[in-house]
C-alpha cells in the first residue's frame, strides 16, 4: 500500500509546520493557537454578509418563518447543537441533516419537503467543501422556492456558494496538521455559528441588555437561573425575583418587567404581548 499522500492532502499541508514533530511542547502549542488566532481575522472581511444573514433570519421569524440549518456529517452535527442551544423548548430555528445519506442528491430534496420547508422559511447551509450532494439537493430546493439561503463554506467558487445569496466563505489555510477533519473550517463554522444565533437571540426579543430572559424552568438548574437573571435585570432581592415568577407562571420576561416597573403579571404580559415580547421596547411604553 502507497504511502503517497493524495494529491488533495498534498494541497492542505501547511507550509510553515513541516517541522511541527521536532518542537518542543511548548513551541508546538505555541505554533497551533497562533494558527488558530488567525481564523477570527479571516472571518473579518465576512462581518456584513453574517450581519445580513441575522438580519435576514430575523425577519424570517417575525413573519412566522423558520431558520433551518442544514449540513452532513460533522457540519450536521454543528448544525443540530446551534440549534438546540439557540433557545428552551420549541422554537423555530431546526436543523437539518444528512445522516447516512450525504451523497444522495435527491434525498436532500425530499427530506427538506418532508418538513414542509417553504419560501417563507430560511436556509443557512453548513458545507466545507460546498459540493456535499445531500446538503446541493437541500440547497437547490431552498433556491427554486426563491428562499432566502446563506451558506458557511470554504470554498467561495463552489456549487453550493454559486446558489446563495448570502456566502460567508473566510479564507483559512491550511491545517496545522494535515489529514484530520479540516479543523480549522470546524472552528470557523463554530464561530460564525455562535454569532448568528446570538444576534437571532438579540434580534428577536430574547435577550435584554446583556442577559438572556427566555430561560424556561425545566429543572432545578434552570428555575435557579431564572431567579439570578431576574435578580441581576431588576437589582432586586432574591425573594422579590421568586415571588415575581411565581405569579407569572414562571415566565422569565414577565417577571423582569413586573420587578422593572411595578406592573402585576397580567398587565406586563399584556404589554410584552403588544411589544412583541421585547422588554426594552415595553419599558418604553410602561405607565
Amino acid at each position: 500500500m502507497s504511502t503517497m499522500l493524495t494529491g488533495s492532502v498534498k494541497e492542505r499541508r501547511h507550509s510553515s509546520t513541516i517541522n511541527i514533530d521536532r518542537l518542543s511542547t511548548l513551541d508546538m502549542l505555541q505554533v497551533i493557537h497562533q494558527e488558530d488566532a488567525r481564523i477570527s481575522s479571516a472571518i473579518t472581511p465576512f462581518l456584513n454578509t453574517i450581519a445580513r444573514v441575522v438580519d435576514n433570519a430575523a425577519a424570517t421569524l417575525s413573519h412566522g418563518g423558520r431558520l433551518v440549518i442544514v449540513g452532513a456529517g460533522p457540519s450536521g452535527r454543528m448544525a443540530e447543537q446551534a440549534a438546540k442551544e439557540y433557545a428552551p423548548g420549541k422554537h423555530p430555528v431546526i436543523a437539518l441533516t444528512a445522516g447516512d445519506g450525504a451523497g444522495n442528491y435527491e434525498r436532500g430534496v425530499a427530506d427538506l419537503q418532508e418538513i414542509k420547508f417553504g419560501e417563507h422559511d430560511m436556509m443557512l447551509a453548513l458545507t466545507v467543501s460546498g459540493k456535499t450532494p445531500w446538503v446541493w439537493g437541500a440547497m437547490r430546493h431552498a433556491w427554486s422556492l426563491g428562499s432566502p439561503l446563506a451558506v458557511v463554506t470554504s470554498d467561495a467558487q463552489s456549487e453550493a456558494a454559486q446558489l446563495a445569496s448570502m456566502v460567508i466563505a473566510p479564507e483559512l489555510g491550511a491545517d496545522v496538521v494535515a489529514g484530520f477533519s479540516n479543523t480549522k473550517a470546524g472552528i470557523a463554522q463554530k464561530m460564525i455559528l455562535n454569532m448568528i444565533t446570538t444576534g437571532l437571540a438579540v434580534r428577536s426579543g430574547r435577550v435584554y441588555s446583556n442577559l438572556r430572559v427566555d430561560l424556561e424552568a425545566s429543572s432545578t438548574k434552570w428555575a435557579e437561573r431564572q431567579i439570578a437573571i431576574v435578580m441581576e435585570a431588576g437589582g432586586c432581592t432574591r425573594a422579590v425575583a421568586k415571588a415575581a415568577l411565581e405569579s407569572c407562571n414562571h415566565n422569565c420576561k414577565t417577571a423582569v418587567l413586573m420587578v422593572l416597573t411595578g406592573l402585576d403579571a397580567w398587565n406586563a404580559h399584556e404589554l410584552l404581548s403588544q411589544n412583541n415580547g421585547f422588554i426594552r421596547v415595553a419599558l418604553q411604553e410602561a405607565p
